[in-house]
């Protein structure tokens, strides 16, 4: 849940701009939002506020020019609940909020179980919810900017994380200064240029609170590892200028990224389809035609835009591009919730849905829900019956149908006589000859009678079921998506 809280505002102190460190942060933040946002008396903006030293900081610098430019400020605070004193962080910044007299969001989640739930880790499940929070926040406040306090340190951290998981060109590039979060939405990182040292000065000179995070110490975290043990080995051991490095290493790489991402686009529309939520399908043939690195610059994109996952490292890339030359049915596990099977000259991407067990009992003129669908057996006339290709609707003869049907999942031995077709066929070949996929295969259903199957849902009915012109009474049988 979402809450809100707005308390009378009290005046700030003035930032005292003699001081070096004070002025040149402030200018430097200035020139963020003039240049590269064209900030103006319209625009809202929510700064992301966890309590810390860097976001305390952002605030305090945006609400200063927030009074010489008119914009509107908010702050937004996640309790992630994990660490023993988060209650304290949100008094804090609630109490925070309410010195600068601008309007507080907050909300909590249970990241722990959130993790377990879905297969990640606690700091991938964290950032899940908190930019879920994040993004819920800014359309309620109809906010042009979501701003967070990232700074050049944590670039430098994220781009050896990245590297130590084998990511490809746009995790080596480092935390983009602006990028989308949704439409109409941009996030901001104002304060990017900036190392830990110049924020510590600022906060220092302009007499600032914050609550130190207890976690930033637990070396559990892959990025606390980084931080406290690998860059202080890389600067004491090989270049003490190493982080100034890196810095213009991701820069010249994002440059890069950026070209190729405008292009990745365009190369995505003509290899992979979206025939469903969360289910694309990749062209093999098409894919083919693109270098290796682009082929894993497009897996890496489908991914992302497709199943929120940020980042796909070597491995992963490499397993998927496998399936292209392995049979048909081979399958790739791309992590707990993401799998890609190949299907002939296709890749398919889905969710991992687990079929459920059916076996359902259904009166001759009847209605059962199994699921999101809903299976009607309706008696109707022979004018009313229309003939489409909609294969969610069929006709049968009522008189050869028995009182009571079972809808459930085939079953390998199954068979039937499709409609127009001469003695039985396995209804494993039916559907490999109808190029349905290893993946919906799974989820095919069968209404049928003790001895035989009369419809292979939404694919063909038998054709002993049929209606001719000797039938007296027909039943209409559909097949149905619930909305809700």
């Amino acid at each position: 849940m979402v809450k809100k809280v707005i308390k009378n505002i009290v005046k700030a102190t003035k930032p005292d701009l003699n001081s070096p460190t004070i002025a040149r942060m402030i200018k430097g933040v200035e020139d963020f939002l003039v240049h590269k946002i064209k900030i103006n008396s319209s625009f809202v903006i929510v700064v992301a506020v966890s309590g810390g030293m860097d976001s305390v900081t952002l605030l305090d610098i945006l609400f200063y020019l927030s009074t010489k430019y008119n914009f509107k400020l908010s702050v937004a605070h996640f309790n992630h609940k994990i660490r023993p004193n988060s209650d304290e962080d949100e008094e804090f910044v609630r109490r925070l909020a309410e010195s600068y007299g601008v309007e507080f969001y907050y909300s909590s989640g249970k990241v722990k179980e959130y993790a377990r739930k879905n297969g990640m880790s606690i700091e991938v499940a964290a950032r899940n919810l908190r930019y879920n929070f994040f993004e819920k926040t800014s359309r309620t406040n109809k906010a042009d900017l979501l701003a967070t306090a990232h700074n050049s340190d944590d670039n430098i951290e994220t781009f050896f994380i990245n590297l130590l998981r084998g990511s490809g060109l746009t995790g080596l590039s480092g935390i983009p200064e602006i990028r989308q979060l949704v439409k109409n939405v941009r996030i901001i990182r104002p304060l990017l240029n900036f190392s830990k040292n110049d924020i510590r000065q600022y906060t220092l000179e302009r007499n600032l609170k914050w609550k130190e995070d207890i976690t930033n110490t637990w070396l559990e975290y892959t990025r606390n590892k980084v931080r406290l043990e690998l860059i202080p080995f890389l600067r004491e051991k090989f270049n003490p200028a190493i982080a100034d490095n890196i810095m213009r290493v991701t820069s010249f790489l994002q440059g890069a990224d950026e070209f190729i991402s405008q292009n990745i686009v365009e190369f995505y529309s003509i290899v992979a389809e979206n025939i469903e939520n969360h289910k694309v399908v990749v062209k093999i043939p098409l894919l083919n035609s693109y270098n290796r690195y682009i082929q894993g610059e497009l897996i890496s994109y489908l991914i992302k835009k497709n199943f929120e996952l940020e980042h796909l490292n070597f491995n992963q890339i490499e397993n998927i591009l496998e399936l292209k030359g392995k049979e048909t049915g081979a399958i790739c596990e791309v992590n707990k919730m993401i799998t890609c099977y190949k299907d002939r000259n296709t890749l398919l991407f889905t969710k991992n849905l687990i079929p459920i067990k059916i076996e359902e009992k259904i009166d001759k003129l009847g209605k059962i829900n199994i699921g999101n669908y809903t299976l009607a057996l309706s008696e109707v006339t022979r004018k009313q019956m229309k003939f489409t290709d909609e294969k969610n609707i069929e006709y049968l003869d009522y008189d050869k149908l028995p009182f009571i049907l079972t809808l459930r999942n085939w079953q390998e031995g199954d068979t039937f006589q499709p409609l127009g077709m001469q003695g039985n066929k396995k209804v494993s070949d039916y559907l490999i000859d109808n190029k349905v996929s290893m993946f919906d295969k799974n989820f095919v259903l069968v209404l049928t009678t003790n001895t035989d199957i009369v419809w292979v849902v939404n694919h063909q009915i038998n054709e002993k079921f049929k209606v001719t012109e000797s039938t007296k009474r027909i039943i209409k049988a559909t097949i149905t998506v619930n909305k809700n």
